[in-house]
């Protein structure tokens, strides 16, 4: 019998069961192998599915600011892959979610979101990202001071992050916020240190852009070449909010070279794309520099279409160098007219909005002063800690001492009085000077505000009860951003301390000096009316004239404005004294600075000398003050 005789035997003589196992077993291997071709189908879908949703936040993250509606659309696209997306891809569609929360209004969310975000993560990339984010939105509310903490979150990671174009958005977010609160010597630093490491076409046109603004801040100047290449970077990028700004920054240089008819040409040539932009502070900026250049070219009727416009894209709290500009236009204006009805009213508008732009520039420069105390305060009570944790060692030292000494009385007493003297006389004196250290602003060595508040409200608590007069002297220095900007701020620390050193020797005893902050000081002086603290007051402005900034090699001039209130008018309150000390002060600084003013509650109003011009029809009107300088600049990195 042949193999293939016995096999047909085996086969037909073998069990119905076994036959049908056969069967069963066929079958299950073709559904695995199908199970695993669909298997197969749907990991490379997935896998297609991720290479495209990454095509489209690549997309989406290059066109974030120059096309929002493209932006949109791609947004709306990346929600059908979500749910075969990675943990990494859904935090990148997230954070560009948020941006657009931003650029369309939604600040509150985004915060919100970005916030929680930092909270939970550790990964120092995502904390960088977010913290920038998160200053820009701080930023564009006018939340400098926590736009300030956010960058001292960021900063300090952005070596650790090697996506050149992230990390270039960072440091851009940090050199428009310093712009903003006025540190343009910090913001020319950074948008430099992007340029030369060969940023993308977004970032070197944003760099360039601030790097203009924080010189003219400067009060320096940049070549024609320099702005045009500027120009041309963003322009090359369509990047049209950039482009608007970059021109507003040459004009300015411009303008104060007497070079009116270019930039007014300029300016004019950018109107439109401007206008298509939809960014109410770029139009109002731009509006209001046209107003202004087209005012001195003799150009009535445009001057005063371009003041309208200004006005009224410029109703948000950010605008108000704009609305200074568009008002102090339609004053000269109707004055040149003779219109003195239309004049006043203008006028009177000017002056709000003057006020209320001084207001916002001292507001952001002070965000940086108390961000930088603060950061000075913290090191200080960390060094407190240190000097605690000391206290408490010695303590344990001397403990520890005591209780080895009894065990040796007999033989070290002599030694054991003298070892707890020691530390007793050392636990003492670490203990004064903590005590000192709470009381005493750390740069002056003067009372803190805390403690000058403490000594002021308790002296005038006595005056009250006694009877006794007592005044206020606030004052601050004249043009200290300028000794800052130009000679750094170890300069500025010394005039601080000649400050102190200068007007000390000017108190009692029972008088309380302090330094509230920045560069602004305040005396109470107890028993003492309004003309004793005027007299105080110009001696002390005659002591700071007397600084001699030159032997350490600087150039500056040290004066400041001075306010003085009464007990007599503001009553036995810290709060009003120092409110109507501040509006005198506010007073000198109105009127030409270094000069001393009393509160006069009658006379806080209008400016008379200029109602009288008004009434008189005065036709010759003083320049206004240049705000080329004021970090207003706002922009989404």
């Amino acid at each position: 019998m042949t193999a293939t005789g016995a096999m047909t035997m085996i086969r037909a003589n073998a069990p119905r069961e076994a036959v049908a196992g056969d069967a069963r077993d066929v079958r299950s291997r073709a559904r695995w192998r199908l199970g695993l071709l669909l298997v197969g189908i749907v990991l490379s879908q997935v896998a297609l599915a991720g290479d495209a949703l990454d095509a489209l936040i690549e997309e989406a993250s290059a066109l974030r600011t120059s096309d929002p509606q493209r932006v949109d659309a791609l947004l709306r696209d990346m929600a059908g892959h979500l749910e075969t997306a990675t943990e990494a891809q859904r935090a990148r569609v997230q954070l560009l979610r948020v941006h657009r929360m931003m650029t369309s209004g939604q600040s509150a969310i985004a915060t919100d979101q970005l916030t929680a975000l930092l909270a939970s993560t550790a990964d120092p990339v995502a904390r960088f990202e977010t913290a920038s984010m998160l200053a820009n939105i701080y930023a564009v509310q006018r939340r400098f001071e926590d736009a300030l903490r956010m960058l001292e979150t960021m900063l300090p990671l952005a070596d650790q992050v090697e996506d050149a174009q992230l990390r270039h958005r960072g440091l851009m977010v940090a050199a428009i916020v310093y712009n903003q609160v006025g540190e343009f010597g910090q913001a020319q630093q950074y948008a430099e240190r992007v340029l030369r490491e060969d940023p993308d076409g977004r970032n070197a046109c944003a760099a360039g852009g601030v790097l203009l603004e924080a010189i003219n801040g400067l009060g320096q100047s940049f070549t024609d070449a320099a702005g045009q290449s500027a120009l041309d970077r963003c322009t090359a990028q369509g990047e049209p909010i950039f482009a608007g700004f970059v021109r507003l920054h040459i004009a300015r240089q411009w303008d104060t070279r007497g070079r009116w008819e270019e930039a007014l040409a300029l300016l004019g040539g950018g109107l439109a794309a401007v206008e298509r932009t939809g960014y109410p502070f770029l139009i109002a900026q731009t509006r209001a520099a046209l107003a202004a250049l087209s005012q001195r070219a003799g150009q009535p009727a445009a001057a005063r279409a371009h003041a309208e416009a200004a006005l009224a894209n410029s109703q948000d709290a950010t605008s108000t160098e704009a609305r200074v500009t568009a008002h102090r236009v339609q004053y000269e204006l109707a004055l040149a007219k003779g219109d003195a009805v239309a004049a006043l009213a203008a006028y009177r508008q000017y002056v709000d909005a003057e006020r209320a732009h001084f207001n916002d520039v001292k507001t952001r420069e002070m965000a940086y002063q108390v961000v930088r105390h603060q950061s000075l305060q913290q090191a200080q009570q960390i060094e407190l800690l240190r000097q605690k944790n000391q206290l408490l060692e010695l303590e344990r030292s001397v403990t520890e001492q005591r209780a080895r000494s009894w065990l040796l009385l007999t033989l070290v007493l002599v030694g054991l009085v003298a070892s707890v003297g020691y530390w007793a006389y050392k636990t003492k004196r670490l203990q004064m000077r903590l005590k000192r250290m709470t009381e005493v602003d750390a740069l002056t060595g003067i009372s803190n505000r805390q403690h000058f508040s403490e000594r002021a409200e308790a002296a005038l608590a006595q005056c009250a009860r006694e009877r006794m007069p007592a005044v206020l002297v606030m004052f601050d220095l004249d043009h200290f951003k300028l000794v800052n900007d130009r000679h750094g701020h170890a300069a500025g620390d010394w005039a601080l301390q000649q400050v102190a050193v200068r007007v000390q020797p000017l108190c009692r005893e029972i008088d309380s000096f302090g330094r509230l902050g920045g560069e602004e000081f305040a005396l109470l002086l107890p028993g003492l009316d309004e003309s004793a603290g005027r007299r105080l007051a110009g001696d002390a402005q005659a002591r700071l004239a007397g600084v001699d900034t030159q032997a350490q090699g600087y150039g500056f001039r040290i004066a400041a404005s001075f306010g003085v209130a009464s007990a007599i008018t503001g009553g036995y309150s810290l709060a009003a004294l120092m409110r109507q000390a501040d509006q005198a002060m506010y007073a000198a600084k109105r009127n030409g600075r270094r000069q001393v003013r009393v509160f006069d509650p009658h006379a806080q109003g209008d400016d008379p000398e200029a109602s009288q011009a008004l009434r008189g029809r005065v036709h010759e009107v003083a320049a206004a003050p240049a705000h080329a300088g004021d970090p207003t600049r706002r922009a989404i990195a």
